[in-house]
């Protein structure tokens, strides 16, 4: 028979693993169910599918909550648990004012500029989301210019148009979007084909698009070159809740990272703007790429 001071001891201990029992089985219902967030472009759909589908073949019960107004507010609330990214948004919205252009010091300047409680996957190297800036043809070979490098002395006598691409996410038209470049104006324009015309009529200079269009560009645009990275980086990566991945979830993340780039994801992205079903992109890409 147990004495009283055992039959007190253990009920201590019985109560202390009861209690972390709770506890882990709390965690593990909270964990149960990865949300991986979108908002409502094609891109975030797209990558929120790979993601999530990703992250199933681990065995991880996964979900994807799309339309999202506020996803960064939702990851930091914890009501999702990934969020597919560019790495130069990241940067734009924690240290606007960061210096950083290249890949690689992006990565470096984000991680730095990271809030509390959040982590962010290996970024896809091979993808290329800047911003494009078009001019005419006739314009680049009267003046010489092919580069972004050689536009921005150019650029106070400039009128800069912009829009966005079909699917595409939106990113801000600020007055640092393009280093050591202030044009003398800048104009919103519907859509590309508008764009397009504004150009070709003369009433803008440059025109902007928000990343890589899906086909070619007409005989008589160009695409500028921007080999120094005028424009800051935008990689896709996978912004996550700390903590919440083993070591076999964050290496399928990061394989994400390997195989992505941005021709196929353009393709993707144009696969759901055609009609095509984003979870049945997602996984046909995947199996593609054995991941």
């Amino acid at each position: 028979m147990l004495s009283g001071a055992l039959r007190r001891n253990a009920a201590a201990i019985l109560v202390a693993t009861c209690s972390f029992a709770a506890v882990a089985c709390a965690a593990d219902g909270a964990r149960e169910v990865v949300a991986v967030g979108a908002d409502s472009s094609t891109e975030s759909i797209v990558l929120a599918e790979i993601y999530s589908q990703a992250l199933a073949r681990t065995g991880t019960d996964t979900t994807v909550l799309t339309g999202l107004d506020t996803p960064t507010a939702d990851l930091d609330a914890a009501r999702i648990a990934v969020l597919p990214a560019r790495n130069g948004s990241l940067l734009d919205r924690w240290n606007p004012s960061a210096a950083a252009r290249t890949p690689e010091d992006v990565l470096a300047a984000v991680n730095a500029a990271l809030p509390q409680g959040l982590s962010v996957s290996d970024a896809a190297d091979g993808t290329d989301l800047r911003p494009r800036l078009l001019i005419t043809e006739d314009l680049a070979t009267r003046e010489e210019l092919r580069t972004v490098t050689a536009l921005t002395p150019r650029c106070p006598e400039l009128t800069v148009g912009h829009t966005e691409l079909p699917g595409l996410a939106a990113i801000p038209i600020g007055p640092d979007l393009v280093a050591d470049c202030a044009f003398a104006a800048t104009i919103h324009y519907p859509d590309p084909e508008a764009l397009r015309n504004a150009l070709r009529d003369g009433q803008i200079q440059v025109g902007i698009v928000n990343g890589p269009p899906a086909g070619e560009n007409p005989a008589d645009l160009i695409t500028l070159d921007d080999e120094d990275y005028a424009l800051r980086t935008q990689n896709i990566l996978a912004l996550h809740r700390t903590g919440i991945f083993d070591r076999r979830e964050t290496k399928k993340l990061n394989y994400v990272a390997g195989e992505l780039t941005t021709a196929e994801l353009i393709v993707l992205i144009d696969q759901v703007e055609s009609g095509a079903d984003p979870a049945a992109v997602a996984r046909t890409w995947l199996d593609d790429h054995g991941l």
